[in-house]
């Protein structure tokens, strides 16, 4: 048995408790939570107390990361907007052997644990991070990712990642909960292939997420025909003739497509309006009343991953449109190709500094509960409840309201 105390407590699923103690068994399952006073009832149990300054919070969970994108750190320029990370990508993204992809890839991993992740939703275009996913101890779900810009390859596209998800379940046997085939974004594949990974989704009780609006240039691809990404595919020699101009937004024109799927992650968000995410969340609630199975039930997840945002765009949502217990937001780390670090500490950092409106209490929300809620993993992670096993985190240099430039993680179990 162990018991931990800092300055504050952060449950996540009730309020910070002040001087709280978290007793845990040995391997960091949550026995209970316990007031300032109880340090006389530990030491009658024979318990030693271990005081820390700062906060304790349950693990993170980083819901969208492409840790096979690890051996692309410091590789693509920055600020260059979404055209120009993607045309520098394409260019450099075979520039590294299998040895070099394996390094970068268990270096990434030992980083987001030493951060304090104990789940992560992650990118699959490959196979590439399989083999450690497979003997890991942190929780993954992975996203096996279709691009699709040609008709017809779009049965060819789709059996690769059925390939590659049925590669993964010879790997893991009985994680089929843990594995979703899903579209990387609006701009990036066919209407046919969209609606095969939704009919999929629905079959077999899949979670989804997409890239959803990181870029003006990606509405603009929908409303008018035109932009940087349009021109970019131009100069790609791509055939766009059968790309129908919706008139509308990017997510307007793709989330009626998602009806009947329980879960769906937008991730990004940089160019979301209020209204769009209002419209998006009653167009689920609306597609959820129409079924009589609850479990069929939909619900829209917001990921933020700002480090990335910034990284790409030089912009970053506008967080006040998501406050609210009503939106479900979580963060993501994205990747290393555009960003400095995996760390959910580091991503809730630059929220709270771009956005004050956010409390801390929230933004631990958004950095743990929420994104176990998405992945379905809720039961054992994400709070501190009796009998979860969520890990112990410690943040230094932090308090009940805030963080500062120097507050760190540290994985206490």
């Amino acid at each position: 048995m162990r018991s931990f105390q800092a300055d504050y407590v952060f449950p996540v699923n009730a309020p910070p408790l002040e001087k709280g103690i978290l007793l845990t068994e040995d391997d960091g399952t949550v026995i209970e939570l316990l007031p300032a006073d109880a340090t006389i009832r530990l030491q009658d149990m024979g318990v030693l107390l271990e005081t820390h300054k700062g906060i304790l919070v349950p693990g993170f969970v980083n819901t969208h990361c492409h840790l096979e994108l690890s051996c692309m750190k410091g590789q693509i320029s920055p600020k260059k907007g979404i055209a120009g990370f993607v045309s520098e990508f394409v260019a450099k993204r075979n520039s590294f052997n299998d040895e070099e992809r394996k390094l970068a890839i268990e270096q990434a991993e030992k980083e987001m644990i030493l951060n304090g992740i104990v789940a992560v939703g992650d990118i699959s275009n490959g196979a590439d991070t399989f083999g450690l996913k497979a003997k890991s101890n942190l929780y993954y779900h992975t996203f096996i990712e279709c691009f699709d810009l040609n008709p017809s390859k779009t049965e060819e596209s789709f059996g690769r990642a059925l390939s590659l998800r049925d590669e993964w379940l010879r790997l893991s046997p009985g994680s089929g909960k843990q594995i979703s085939v899903v579209a990387h974004a609006p701009y990036t594949v066919t209407p046919h292939l969209l609606l095969k990974i939704c009919a999929l989704a629905r079959e077999r009780g899949s979670i989804l997420s997409f890239h959803n609006q990181e870029s003006e240039a990606e509405n603009e691809m929908f409303t008018v025909g035109k932009g940087s990404l349009m021109e970019m595919y131009k100069k790609m020699g791509l055939d766009l003739s059968w790309f129908k101009v919706s008139g509308q937004s990017s997510l307007r024109s793709v989330l009626p497509c998602y009806e009947g799927v329980g879960k769906v992650l937008l991730v990004h968000n940089t160019y979301t309006s209020k209204e769009e995410v209002q419209w998006a969340e009653h167009c689920s609630e609306q597609m959820s009343k129409a079924k009589t199975n609850p479990a069929s039930s939909q619900r829209i997840y917001w990921a933020t991953c700002p480090g990335a945002n910034l990284y790409i765009e030089n912009r970053m949502p506008e967080y006040a449109f998501f406050a609210g217990q009503e939106h479900a937001v979580t963060i993501g780390t994205d990747s290393l190709a555009s960003n400095g670090s995996l760390s959910v500490l580091e991503e809730l950092k630059l929220i709270i500094e771009h956005s004050p409106e956010i409390s801390l209490e929230t933004g631990m929300r958004w950095a743990t509960l929420n994104g176990a809620e998405f992945l379905g993993i809720d039961k054992q992670f994400g709070s501190f409840e009796k009998g979860k096993k969520p890990g112990v985190v410690w943040i230094t240099d932090a308090g009940l309201s805030k963080l500062s430039s120097g507050s760190s993680a540290r994985r206490l179990v």
